[in-house]
C-alpha cells in the first residue's frame, strides 16, 4: 500500500506540474499573442509633430490626385505617396504656426472670411431654416400679441421738425376728434399725408406691427372708432383711428409668417447677432468719421492714422476715434476703408449722407467675425468633419501667407525680360489651324454637301448666299449655328471635335461631318498659322506669375527637405492598408438572383 500511495502521490505531483506548465505556457502564449495583436483599424494613420493624419485625409487626397495608382506603381506605394502628401501639408502648417502667421491681422481676416462662408451654410441649415415655420406654442404666442392683426386704419400726419414744436397742435386735433369732430374734415385740414388726406383720412388695411412701436400694445385689441396718439414719427406727429378689424384665418396668418421670415431670414439673423455681441456705434466718433469721409480722400485718411486706426484733431481736420465696438472687437475708420471698401467719388472721397449708413458700414466690418463666433457658440464646430475643415482653412491660409512672405522680391524689368527670353517657348501664341466651316441642321444635308464639294472645294460666297447661308466673322466653333459659314482659327492643341477632325489634313481637304452642339459642321482645311511670340505687354504679367510660382515651389521643396529630416513621422501600416481609396465595384448578381430575374 505504501508503494501505491507513493506512486499516487508521484502521479499527482506530475499532474500538478503538468497543469502548472500548461498555465505557464498559456500565459506566455497570451502575452505573445497580445504582443503580436494587430492594431485597431480605427484611429490616426500617422502622427507628426503632435498632429495626426486620418483615413479621411488619405481619401480626400485620393479624390484630388486619383484613386488609382499611376502606371507602374503598386497600390501600397500609392497609399504611401498619398500619406506623404498629407504629411507634407501638416509639416508646412506646423512651420507656419511656429512662425506666428496666425497672429498676422490680414491672415486672421482671410481665415475669418473662409470660415464664415462655410459656417453660414451650417447656420442656415441647422438654425435658420428650421425656425421659419413657427411651432404651435410660438404661433399661439404670436397671435396673443395682436401685432399681426389687420385693421382698417384712419390716419393723420401732422408734419413737424425735430424740435417737435407742433406737438400742442397735434394734441388739440386728437382732443377735437375724441369730442366729435369729423375725422375726414380734420384730415383734409391738417394731414400732411396726401393720399390718405384726399380720401378723408382713410389709410386702408395695415398690420398693427407696422404702426409706431409705442402704439402697438394699445391698438392691438382696441375697439372700432377709438383714437390714439399723437406719436412722434420720422416725419412728424401721427394720429390713428381704428376704423375696424379685418379678421384673418390661422392658415393665412401662418403663410404670412412663413413668407415674412423667409424674406427677412438673413437680415433678422444679422440683427440678432449684432445684438447678441453688443454691437454699438460711438455716435460722436462716427459723425467725425463721416466728416472726414466728406472732406478727405480715403488714401489721405489712411496716411493720417496712427497704428491703432485713430488720430488726433489738427486744425480743421477732425479727430477720429473708435467708430463702433462689439464684444472683443473695436472698429476703426481704417477697418471700414480696408475691409468694406466703400465706393468713392472722382476725388477719392466716400459719400456717407446719413448716420445709419455709417453704422451699417461699421457693422459690415465685424459681422462675419460675429457670425463665426455665433456658429461656434452653437457648437457647430464640435462635429469632427466640421472641425477638420476649419483647421484645414486655417492651415491653408497661413501656409499660403508664409510662402508669399518668404518669396524673394520681384525681379526688375531687365531680369524679367531675360526670364522671358530664356523660356521663350512658354510665351507664344499657339500654332493654329485655319478652316472654312459651314453648319447644317441635319447630318444628311451635311453629308450631301460633303459629297458635292469634296475635291472641288467650298462654293463661292455668292453661291453660298443663294443657298441661304449667312457669313460670320470672328466667331468661335461653339458660336456657329445652322445656315452659317465662317473661317475659324482653331489652336492645334484643341481637343474640340472640330479641331480633332482637322489634325491630319492638308490644305484643301475636307474633314468628316462633325456633330456639334448646334448642328453638323462641314470643315475644309485652308492652312496653318505658326506660333508667334507674345508682345511684351502680354508676356510680362505671365512671366511674373510663373517666376513667382517657381520661387515659391523651390522654397517649399527646400523647406520640406529640412522639415522631414528633423520631424519624426510615426505611421501605422495596417491602418494605412485598410484605407479604401475608391468605392467598391458593384458585384455581379449571383446565379440564383439572375434566375429570379
Amino acid at each position: 500500500m505504501k508503494k501505491n500511495h507513493t506512486r499516487i502521490r508521484s502521479t499527482g505531483a506530475l499532474v500538478a506540474l503538468a497543469f502548472s506548465l500548461l498555465s505557464l505556457f498559456a500565459a506566455v502564449a497570451a502575452t505573445y499573442a497580445e504582443a503580436k495583436k494587430p492594431p485597431a483599424l480605427r484611429g490616426p494613420i500617422a502622427t507628426v509633430g503632435g498632429r495626426s493624419v486620418g483615413a479621411i485625409d488619405i481619401e480626400r487626397a485620393a479624390m484630388a490626385l486619383g484613386p488609382e495608382p499611376p502606371r507602374g506603381m503598386t497600390a501600397r506605394a500609392w497609399r504611401r505617396t498619398l500619406l506623404d502628401r498629407c504629411v507634407d501639408r501638416e509639416l508646412l502648417a506646423l512651420e507656419a504656426e511656429r512662425r506666428g502667421l496666425m497672429d498676422d491681422r490680414e491672415v486672421r481676416r482671410e481665415v475669418t472670411e473662409r470660415e464664415h462662408a462655410y459656417l453660414m451654410g451650417l447656420v442656415y441649415e441647422k438654425a435658420l431654416r428650421p425656425a421659419i415655420i413657427p411651432n404651435a406654442a410660438e404661433f399661439d404666442s404670436i397671435k396673443k400679441t395682436g401685432r399681426y392683426r389687420w385693421l382698417d386704419l384712419h390716419y393723420i400726419l401732422l408734419r413737424d421738425d425735430l424740435s417737435g414744436g407742433r406737438m400742442g397742435v397735434a394734441e388739440r386735433i386728437v382732443d377735437r376728434a375724441r369730442h366729435g369732430a369729423r375725422w375726414d374734415s380734420l384730415a383734409k385740414v391738417y394731414s400732411g399725408h396726401p393720399p390718405s388726406a384726399a380720401s378723408g383720412g382713410r389709410f386702408g388695411p395695415v398690420m398693427v406691427k407696422e404702426l409706431e412701436p409705442v402704439s402697438q400694445d394699445s391698438i392691438a385689441f382696441a375697439k372700432p372708432g377709438e383714437i390714439f396718439g399723437p406719436y412722434a414719427g420720422p416725419f412728424g406727429h401721427e394720429l390713428y383711428k381704428v376704423g375696424g378689424w379685418i379678421e384673418v384665418g390661422d392658415d393665412s396668418l401662418m403663410r404670412f409668417l412663413v413668407e415674412e421670415r423667409t424674406h427677412q431670414i438673413y437680415q433678422n439673423y444679422y440683427d440678432e447677432v449684432l445684438r447678441k455681441y453688443h454691437f454699438a456705434a460711438d455716435s460722436l466718433n462716427a459723425r467725425l468719421a463721416m466728416a472726414a469721409f466728406r472732406s478727405e480722400s480715403t488714401d489721405s485718411i489712411l496716411a493720417s492714422l496712427r497704428p491703432d486706426g485713430t488720430r488726433a484733431g489738427l486744425g480743421i481736420r477732425p479727430a477720429i476715434g473708435i467708430v463702433a465696438r462689439a464684444d472683443g472687437a473695436a472698429i476703426t475708420i481704417a477697418d471700414i476703408i480696408r475691409y468694406v471698401r466703400p465706393g468713392t467719388d472722382a476725388y477719392g472721397r466716400v459719400r456717407v449722407q446719413e448716420f445709419r449708413e455709417m453704422v451699417t458700414l461699421a457693422a459690415r466690418v465685424v459681422l462675419h467675425e460675429l457670425i463665426v463666433r455665433d456658429a461656434r457658440d452653437r457648437g457647430f464646430d464640435t462635429d469632427p468633419l466640421v472641425a477638420r475643415r476649419l483647421r484645414l482653412y486655417r492651415d491653408e491660409v497661413a501656409t499660403k501667407a508664409m510662402v508669399e512672405h518668404a518669396r524673394p522680391a520681384d525681379p526688375n524689368a531687365g531680369a524679367l525680360r531675360a526670364y522671358v527670353e530664356k523660356n521663350a517657348a512658354r510665351y507664344q501664341h499657339p500654332a493654329r489651324r485655319m478652316a472654312r466651316v459651314a453648319m447644317f441642321s441635319s447630318a444628311d444635308t451635311a453629308r450631301a454637301a460633303l459629297k458635292a464639294w469634296n475635291g472641288v472645294g467650298f462654293p463661292p460666297d455668292s453661291t453660298l448666299r443663294s443657298m441661304g447661308f449667312a457669313f460670320r466673322n470672328q466667331v468661335s466653333p461653339g458660336g456657329l449655328f445652322p445656315r452659317q459659314v465662317a473661317t475659324l482659327s482653331i489652336p492645334e492643341a484643341s481637343a474640340d471635335p472640330l479641331g480633332l477632325g482637322l489634325r491630319a489634313l492638308a490644305a484643301g481637304q475636307f474633314a468628316p461631318v462633325t456633330e456639334t452642339n448646334h448642328g453638323w459642321a462641314l470643315a475644309m482645311m485652308t492652312g496653318r498659322e505658326a506660333a508667334t511670340p507674345l508682345s511684351p505687354e502680354e508676356a510680362t504679367p505671365r512671366a511674373l506669375r510663373d517666376w513667382r510660382e517657381e520661387m515659391e515651389n523651390q522654397w517649399v521643396i527646400d523647406q520640406l527637405e529640412r522639415l522631414r529630416a528633423k520631424t519624426p513621422v510615426n505611421v501605422i501600416p495596417a491602418r494605412l492598408e485598410a484605407v479604401r481609396l475608391a468605392p467598391p465595384a458593384p458585384s455581379a448578381p449571383s446565379s440564383r438572383k439572375r434566375a429570379a430575374r
